[in-house]
C-alpha cells in the first residue's frame, strides 16, 4: 500500500484552503456610522478621479496599460519604438522580416501610444508622428501585401528616427 494518494490529497487540500483564503474578501472595518470604511471609500474615489484625469488629458481613451496622463510623452513613445524594435530585424534586412502577430501587434501598440502621447511630443516630431501612425496602421494589418512591407518598414525607420531625434534620443 502506498501513501501517494494520501499525500496528494493533503497537498490539494492545503492548496485549496490557501487559495480560498486569498480569494475571500477581507472584512471591511465599519466606521462609527456603521458604513464602509472611509479608507476604502477614499481609495475608490482616488481611483475614479485618477481614471478621469487620465481620460481628460488623453481624449477619453487609455490605449497603453499603466499609462498616466502626466507621463513624459517622449519617454512613452521612445519606449514603444524600442519595444517594436525588439521584434524587427536590423536595417537592411527588411525583405527578410517576418510579419507575424507579434510584429503587427507591436505596430498596433505603437499606434495606441502615439494616440495618447503624440500630441504632446515636441512640435518638430509632428510630421513624423503622422507618418508613423499611417505606416503603423498599414503594417499592423494582416492583409497588407508582403511586397509593400519592406519599403513601408524603411519609411517607418526614417520617421521613427526623426521622433527619437526630436526627443533627444538616438
Amino acid at each position: 500500500m502506498t501513501r501517494t494518494p494520501l499525500r496528494t490529497a493533503l497537498v490539494v487540500s492545503a492548496l485549496a484552503v490557501g487559495l480560498s483564503a486569498c480569494q475571500s474578501p477581507s472584512p471591511e472595518p465599519a466606521n462609527p456610522a456603521g458604513g464602509v470604511s472611509s479608507a476604502v471609500s477614499s481609495t475608490v474615489s482616488s481611483t475614479v478621479s485618477s481614471m478621469g484625469a487620465a481620460s481628460g488629458k488623453t481624449g477619453g481613451a487609455v490605449y497603453v496599460t499603466g499609462a498616466k496622463a502626466g507621463d513624459d510623452p517622449c519617454a512613452r513613445v521612445v519606449s514603444a519604438i524600442g519595444y517594436l524594435g525588439l521584434s524587427l530585424l536590423p536595417p537592411g534586412q527588411e525583405k527578410a522580416q517576418h510579419w507575424d502577430g507579434d510584429v503587427r501587434g507591436r505596430f498596433g501598440y505603437l499606434r495606441g501610444t502615439l494616440e495618447m502621447y503624440g500630441p504632446r511630443l515636441p512640435a518638430s516630431a509632428s510630421a513624423a508622428v503622422t507618418t508613423i501612425d499611417g505606416l503603423a496602421e498599414t503594417l499592423s494589418r494582416a492583409d497588407t501585401a508582403g511586397s509593400l512591407r519592406p519599403d513601408l518598414l524603411r519609411r517607418y525607420r526614417k520617421a521613427s528616427a526623426a521622433v527619437l531625434s526630436a526627443c533627444g534620443r538616438t
